[in-house]
């Protein structure tokens, strides 16, 4: 007898399938839990971050029990789901092409590495993996995990979007287009790179005067909220139309803009692009999920306080347990890298300036890192670190005595 398919879904409302067929999932709460171990199947999922991801940081007294309950009953809903205990937590051993999220990765992903028409293709692919516009739906009203991680999976689509209706632009798909980014302008009025389709497809259109409106519109509203005007790619193209140019592409002497959305595998480089980008901010707020090691946190933090940076950081209580790391971390805290702890952080990142976000791909040290150029995520991930300040710990009283 073969065994039976199961495919999980988390690109809108958490859903699961057998041989194609819907498995009722019980409850808002136990598909929370199932949706936190589908986020990283094969990995060991602690109790304490699945009660984290259903209740946040006000559990109730029986959560560990709750987590049990609602594991064994999608055991029995999935039974060839490969979810089992692995103490101190629970595995999902499914292939991740069985979960929506990662096969969307994966192809986008693969997207990257090719062009034209196959890019294309493969964009086409992922993005029909998204059922409506909102991940990880269902989970009950402000689920802890929806609100960490929807925001990212939302620009993750949105980034495959916009590549996808560049790659349109460049096959000469001008009035096909146009209809889909004004929906998508109205949506996120200040995305600029999306407002530069937009201009691009309505001059290849022959109605540039409608794209020079779409640039006014833009620099009216980014002066009103923000105090400046457009970048300098969007000003290129707004001269070049003002000019009679501009038939689809963008100028010649165009500044490639920066992706939305970068994924960074490499340890090495995600350092890298750490420093790079934070060495001109001027307010860096971090969360550690798990102790990281001294020596390569001491480098790493070492350098970042070369700029004049105001910083706050979070760290789980497991650090206090490392006195090496207590010592640095109580180092940086008295010299004025303000320090909190916790047993519950929502999510290890980095944020830069509320403009720019950095975290895991995945959860796991070698998973790499997705960098986010996009204000409005950035400020939802900088609203949950601040959620997450506000019920942290002092380092101080944390550590007091644990040094003598």
């Amino acid at each position: 007898m073969s065994r039976s398919v199961v495919d999980l879904h988390l690109l809108g409302p958490v859903a699961a399938t057998r041989d194609g067929t819907g498995v009722p999932l019980g409850p808002p709460k136990q598909r929370a839990v199932l949706a936190a171990l589908a986020m990283e199947p094969g990995r060991l999922i602690p109790t304490a971050d699945l009660v984290d991801a259903v209740w946040g940081d006000r559990p109730p007294a029986a959560a560990r029990k709750a987590v049990q309950v609602y594991v064994s009953q999608l055991r029995r809903a999935l039974p060839t789901a490969g979810l089992r205990g692995c103490p101190p937590g629970y595995v999902l051993d499914l292939d991740p092409e069985r979960v929506d999220v990662h096969r969307f990765r994966r192809l986008v992903g693969a997207a990257e590495q090719t062009a034209g028409g196959a890019a294309r293709d493969l964009l086409g692919q992922a993005l029909a993996l998204w059922r409506g516009s909102v991940p990880l739906a269902g989970l009950g009203e402000d689920a802890p995990l929806a609100r960490a991680l929807a925001p990212v999976l939302v620009e993750e689509r949105l980034s495959a979007v916009q590549r996808r209706l560049a790659l349109d632009l460049d096959a000469g798909h001008h009035r096909e287009v146009v209809g889909e980014l004004v929906a998508l302008t109205t949506a996120h009025p200040i995305r600029e790179s999306l407002v530069g389709l937009l201009m691009r497809a309505l001059a290849a259109a022959g109605r540039p005067a409608e794209a020079v409106a779409a640039y006014r519109r833009l620099d009216r509203r980014l002066r009103r909220e923000l105090g400046a005007g457009p970048g300098e790619e969007l000003r290129q193209l707004h001269h070049a139309l003002l000019d009679g140019g501009v038939a689809g592409g963008p100028p010649a002497n165009a500044v490639a803009p920066a992706p939305e959305v970068e994924r960074i595998d490499d340890r090495e480089l995600v350092a890298g692009r750490l420093w790079a980008l934070a060495r001109d901010a001027r307010e860096v707020l971090t969360v550690h999920r798990k102790p990281v090691g001294p020596g390569e946190l001491a480098r790493y933090l070492r350098r970042l306080r070369r700029g004049d940076a105001r910083w706050r950081t979070v760290v789980h209580r497991s650090v206090l347990s490392r006195a090496a790391q207590l010592a640095y971390s109580l180092r940086l805290h008295r010299a004025g890298d303000r320090h909190r702890v916790t047993d519950r952080p929502v999510r290890q990142m980095v944020i830069l300036d509320r403009r720019i976000a950095v975290v895991p791909a995945a959860a796991g040290a070698e998973a790499g890192a997705l960098v986010i150029r996009n204000p409005g995520v950035a400020a939802t991930l900088a609203d949950l670190f601040e959620h997450t300040w506000a019920a942290a710990v002092d380092l101080e009283p944390a550590a007091r005595g644990l040094l003598r």
